[in-house]
């Protein structure tokens, strides 16, 4: 566990950023947004560090992103569990960023 000096600014806002949108807008079941969601974990949107030590997590939600936008444009029955894959690796970045800070990571809207 380290202290909030071990992440760049910009990663520590860009992890309160991301934890807001996961608890005001991901946590409605019928919100699937998936375009809103790269915009958080693309950093020209949101301005994480470059190299960013949450670079592999963000990978992950991209990756999962693009599952679940191929099957939702064909309607595909299990584009529901590909959302819950979206979330899921939301949730490992939000859980790197806790695990990294030392405490939770706190939502803040800027």
């Amino acid at each position: 566990m380290g202290d909030d000096g071990d992440l760049p600014l910009a990663d520590r806002i860009a992890l309160g950023q991301l934890a807001y949108l996961r608890q005001r807008s991901l946590s409605n079941p019928r919100y699937r947004d998936a375009h809103y969601v790269r915009l958080y974990v693309t950093p020209r949107y949101l301005h994480w560090s470059r190299p960013s030590v949450f670079d592999p997590q963000l990978d992950a939600v991209r990756r999962s992103l693009a599952t679940f936008e191929r099957l939702a444009k064909r309607k595909a029955p299990d584009a529901g569990d590909a959302w819950r894959d979206v979330l899921d690796a939301v949730d490992q970045v939000l859980a790197e960023g806790a695990r990294r800070l030392g405490h939770r990571v706190r939502p803040r809207r800027i």
